[in-house]
């Protein structure tokens, strides 16, 4: 087995290790995160909505279920779970949009075991997870639609966005819905610094479990992330310190 693959095998066992012992002690180690102001909008938005009658809309992107641009839309999943429970009651349940036929009967999938989960099943409706546009700008193009003939009134974008991801989230606030919006593409993070009310930079956009409060397990993620986070800090000072002292070239 080659170096660099035994190496991101040992990453990977201590990064499940660290994972199941955070979990495990989370109970007696209540775990404390900085404030995210989009996250804590977010809450306040959805009782809004639900309470006014009003439809929440989670954009899952632009990309596929293969390859990194999964990554964000996979975090979108997680979210549109905690969205599914919050508004099963609604007049108006959450929906979900994308451009991938894989994506989103994921997304489908998502809101029907999300409605299972706290007896709502009935209220279940195929079409609320839905492909509106094969191409990145035919889908952000179907976005002012579905926007107005959905009456949403919070607007949500976690996925894979290229440029057209502006003009997405420009639509919503168009419509003077609640724009959050995130993405892993950096030039796509700084377009919507510039046009969503709350954007999530970097991994903010991976951290919706956590924040939402989808479990332990996904605190303790957020955890581990930290700690690994720190490792990689002390080991590359460490490789500073000695390539400058001459120990290694």
């Amino acid at each position: 087995m080659a170096e660099g693959g035994a190496l991101g095998i040992v990453v990977l066992i201590v990064f499940i290790g660290l994972m199941l012992g955070f979990f495990f002690i989370g109970r007696r180690w209540p775990v404390s995160f900085r404030s995210l102001k989009g996250y804590e909008a977010l809450a306040v938005e959805l009782e809004r909505a639900v309470e006014s009658g009003e439809r929440v809309h989670l954009s899952l992107g632009t990309g596929t279920v293969i390859g990194q641009e999964s990554a964000p839309a996979l975090a979108g999943l997680t979210i549109l779970a905690r969205l599914a429970s919050s508004t099963a009651m609604s007049d108006k349940p959450v929906i979900a949009s994308t451009s991938d036929g894989a994506m989103s009967i994921l997304a489908q999938d998502t809101l029907a075991s999300s409605y299972r989960k706290v007896g709502a099943s009935t209220r279940y409706d195929y079409t609320s997870g839905r492909m509106i546009g094969p191409t990145p700008f035919s889908y952000a193009a179907a976005i002012p639609n579905l926007l107005d003939t959905e009456e949403v009134s919070v607007h949500l974008m976690s996925g894979s966005f290229g440029l057209e991801g502006a003009l997405a989230a420009d639509f919503g606030q168009r419509e003077n819905a609640f724009v959050l919006a995130g993405t892993s593409d950096v030039q796509a993070q700084a377009l919507l610094y510039a046009t969503a009310d709350y954007p999530l930079i970097g991994e903010e956009i991976f951290v919706g479990g956590a924040y939402l409060d989808m479990g332990q397990m996904h605190d303790a993620s957020l955890r581990t992330q930290d700690v690994i986070r720190f490792v990689m800090i002390g080991l590359i000072m460490i490789g500073i310190f000695l390539k400058t002292i001459g120990v290694i070239h």
